[in-house]
């Protein structure tokens, strides 16, 4: 049966163009509808965007550049391109000279890239068909947890904030149907998020199909979409209401945010007119949350997040964060680490707590010892210069262990700590909710 009361909550998109766009000013729509205006805008409020490899303003500034010089890693999209549409994303060097493999493992050359910077140019993508400009950037590492979710490109995190209050967001995943674009339009699956806990909670694909689960690679199964908790929760809502303060002309707007594995929470973009797909990932509509905070003066950053947790939160979050309450930690905790199947199969060790490192290491060892280094754990190697001038190799493997009756999912180190009387170091990264005593 139908509940006109609940769909009376949703925004349709008329309310949206003709009430809520309208809390945007001309000049700051004309800045967010630019990917490098609001790229400078943000990056000099100090918020985290991917790094500028290059800008193409002409055909003359696209001939000049020596495309050979790249390694991979970079995404070619429009200056002022809207719903995902003209983004080319590269992994990396094809195996012939000149060739280039996408996120879905596809070929594409040289020659065609430069073809489609030069629809670019003309406008092809442009929000309004008018002649554009060509942005070549870093793109980003995939966070580690979302490694066995998709293979096909870079999840994100898009944040609807109204009146400098997050008031809905979502995950979305991209999918071989997507082309590698997180991008619901074009078949990228999307998650509602919990806005107290940063749980997933609700699944759709494309344009509204419910999904109750997504395949995991890792463990090779299936997987139910509620229940996955996003890290850095805390931070990216932070970031996105710091988004607002960068930019005061608008009211209304998504953020799309992306996890990089050493970075953290990155701002892709900032979209003035926003989506409503949200609204079926949540099962929640967008004009009864805003109405709640349309006349709220919001004091600070913090109250921001404290209004969303309390107005927009699960029933569930109550539960989530008495678990999740501050835990005190001393220089020297025992841990307990996973090294099997099943949750008594843990070796307890001592580990070092070293705020000064972002990330957790373990000595290699002590690590092979306990069948941690085998090669279906270890997520990828970084390569690093030693004190001694070496350059070396240093592998990071997928790891589960417990402080405090705290689980932790991360990726550490694995290191030479033979000469150390602790095997295991704790990083900055895997301590958020602990509070670190100095003595």
């Amino acid at each position: 049966m139908i509940n006109f009361k609940k769909l009376r909550q949703f925004l349709t998109k008329n309310e949206r163009n003709k009430t809520y766009l309208r809390k945007n000013k001309k000049s700051a729509r004309s800045v967010a509808d630019s990917k490098l205006r609001t790229k400078t805008i943000l990056h000099k409020s100090g918020i985290n965007v991917p790094k500028l490899i290059v800008r193409f303003r002409s055909e003359k500034d696209l001939t000049k550049f020596r495309w050979e010089d790249l390694e991979g890693n970079f995404v070619v999209k429009p200056a002022s391109g809207y719903g995902g549409e003209g983004i080319i994303i590269v992994r990396k060097r094809g195996k012939y000279a000149g060739d280039w493999v996408k996120m879905d493992g596809s070929i594409i050359s040289t020659p065609d890239v430069i073809r489609h910077c030069q629809e670019i140019l003309i406008g092809k993508f442009s929000l309004h068909n008018t002649p554009d400009s060509v942005i070549v950037e870093e793109r980003i590492k995939i966070h580690p947890m979302f490694l066995s979710i998709t293979k096909t490109g870079t999840p994100d995190i898009r944040v609807i904030v109204y009146n400098k209050v997050p008031v809905m967001a979502m995950f979305r995943i991209p999918t071989d149907k997507s082309g590698g674009k997180a991008n619901l339009q074009q078949g990228a699956i999307g998650l509602g998020i919990d806005l107290a806990t940063g749980i997933t909670t609700f699944g759709i694909e494309g344009k509204g199909n419910i999904i109750r689960k997504i395949y995991d690679f890792g463990k090779k199964k299936l997987r139910k979409v509620n229940g996955i908790k996003i890290p850095f929760w805390r931070e990216i809502l932070e970031t996105s209401v710091k988004c607002q303060e960068a930019m005061p002309g608008l009211g209304f707007f998504g953020v799309d945010v992306v996890l990089d594995k050493e970075k953290g929470p990155m701002v892709l973009e900032v979209n003035a007119r926003p989506g409503l797909s949200i609204q079926i990932c949540n099962r929640a509509g967008l004009k009864i949350r805003m109405n709640k905070v349309e006349e709220v003066e919001v004091r600070s950053i913090n109250h921001a997040i404290i209004l969303s947790k309390y107005l927009f939160g699960e029933k569930f979050f109550e539960k989530v964060e008495e678990k999740e309450k501050v835990k005190t930690v001393g220089p020297l905790e025992v841990i307990k680490v996973k090294i099997g199947k099943g949750k008594k199969n843990t070796k307890e060790m001592r580990a070092k707590i070293d705020t000064g490192a972002f990330r957790s290491s373990i000595d290699r060892t002590l690590a092979t010892e306990l069948g941690l280094l085998a090669p279906e754990k270890i997520l990828y190697s970084r390569h690093y210069r030693s004190a001694l001038g070496k350059n070396m190799d240093r592998p990071v493997i997928g790891l589960t262990f417990w402080l405090k009756d705290r689980k932790i999912v991360t990726a550490v180190n694995v290191a030479d700590r033979k000469k150390l009387r602790t095997k295991f170091l704790l990083g900055r990264k895997d301590l958020q909710g602990f509070l670190v005593k100095t003595n």
